[in-house]
């Protein structure tokens, strides 16, 4: 349920239309809000007495904000369109997520819309006895406001459009992506050992339960199939996580030890406690980030576009996130019920894996640009000196000595190649003295 309620928040949150509509229902109760209060106090009743003016003229003064707030929301609806374009193609429609996310335009559309609706409802609810005070004052107030927020919203989508800021945004959604990955609450109840669930299982013939969804996964509510497999006195196998694609008839479950009869109810069951879209979300996808990040360096480092600082800075902030996790207990695969028996096998997250899908492609798309091949070598050093475990020194060694191996096959000068040798057998030289747990 905690999953399923966070894939709803997320997808409200990179939705364009709520804000807006929000503030307009505000503009609009505001408006009736106002019209009560004028009428209710009198011409006297508020010490914005002087303030107050005849019908006709704030008839016109609301007749000039609502069609100038209409012009300039039209302006400030023109500006983000064209900049989610020029995102769009220029560091790949993958990166749209964050701009959508970002409230600054939506408030800033949805004050304009708000505004606009308000004078709308002050302008027709006027009655020829009235004598204005609060409502023109409040709407001036609203249209500085509007503007004030225009002013911003030009400087925010001005500084957005650089590379750089919209690696740090992305960066950001890493590290707390992976902080989130390594919390107390993430890896209680788990288990990474998997005898104590593969003991449960052995004996009994598996049942398999295929996808009647085709898409992304979102969220899987490991709570509700663990509370599932304690009323029916089985063990589960969940055979995909978030962030893989499924298509219909592929085997997403195995029970072991279920007795009732009839499988349809369990299909229809299981099934409901995967949500599928049709785009990967980061609410339960640690790699969401990670492949958003690495299509910006595989853009930079296109022949068309060389550009190796930006993939530089990729780098960087992928090493910020790793570090939050590089000498941390990640959780285990094996959910335990209340009882602490295991109940449930999941498809876990590994270091390794981790590793791999962010050196990987850095390691394919960098093969012929030393400095940004330099800085990942510099990347694995730095994070060999956050940590003494032997397994994570293990694998961030396998990264570099591939990284290392592509490297000396390439067309490069004896001076380059023997900078990135140095920077090898130092890094190799650090990995090799861990000591510690083997996780």
């Amino acid at each position: 349920m905690r999953g399923r309620l966070a894939y709803i928040r997320e997808r409200l949150s990179t939705s364009v239309w709520l804000i807006p509509i929000g503030l307009c229902v505000l503009g609009a109760v505001l408006g009736l809000l106002m019209l009560s209060l004028d009428r209710y106090l009198g011409p006297e009743g508020t010490s914005l007495a002087p303030l107050a003016i005849s019908l006709d003229s704030a008839r016109q003064v609301l007749g000039v904000i609502a069609s100038s707030i209409i012009g300039v929301g039209g302006v400030a609806f023109s500006i983000t369109m064209v900049a989610l374009t020029l995102t769009s193609g220029q560091y790949g429609p993958k990166i749209l997520r964050s701009f959508l996310e970002d409230g600054l335009s939506k408030v800033t559309l949805g004050l304009f819309l708000g505004v606009y609706v308000y004078t709308l409802i002050v302008l027709a609810g006027y009655s020829q006895t009235d004598r204005p005070q609060l409502t023109v004052v409040v709407s001036l107030v609203l249209a500085f406001s509007a503007l004030v927020a225009f002013v911003g919203f030009i400087h925010r989508t001005a500084t957005d459009l650089q590379a750089d800021n919209i690696i740090h945004r992305i960066g950001r959604q890493l590290q707390r992506t992976l902080r989130d990955l390594v919390a107390e609450d993430a890896r209680s109840g788990r288990l990474e050992a998997t005898r104590t669930w593969r003991r449960a299982a052995r004996g009994h013939r598996p049942l398999a339960v295929a996808s009647t969804a085709a898409g992304y996964v979102q969220t899987i509510d490991y709570g509700g199939l663990i509370a599932w497999c304690v009323t029916n006195d089985c063990v589960l196998q969940v055979r995909t996580r978030a962030g893989d694609f499924v298509v219909e008839g592929l085997c997403l479950f195995k029970i072991f030890g279920y007795n009732a009869e009839g499988t349809e109810d369990v299909v229809e069951q299981l099934n409901a406690s995967i949500v599928v879209g049709p785009l990967r979300t980061p609410v339960e996808d640690p790699e969401y980030a990670i492949t958003q990040l690495n299509q910006l360096a595989a853009r930079a480092l296109s022949p068309g576009i060389n550009d190796p600082g930006t993939a530089i800075t990729c780098v960087d902030w992928f090493t910020l996130g790793l570090s939050r996790i590089v000498d941390h207990d990640l959780p285990g695969c094996v959910f335990l019920d209340e009882d602490k028996r295991p109940r449930l096998l999941a498809r876990g997250t590994s270091f390794q894996g981790i590793l791999k899908a962010i050196y990987a492609p850095l390691r394919q798309f960098s093969k012929s640009d030393v400095a940004v091949t330099a800085r990942l070598l510099e990347s694995l050093y730095r994070l060999g000196t956050l940590t003494r475990r032997s397994g994570r020194l293990k694998a961030l060694a396998q990264q570099a000595e591939q990284i290392w191996h592509q490297a000396r096959r390439q067309p490069v000068s004896d001076e380059d190649i023997q900078d990135l040798h140095h920077r090898y057998i130092r890094l190799r030289s650090l990995l090799s003295v861990g000591h510690g747990s083997t996780q």
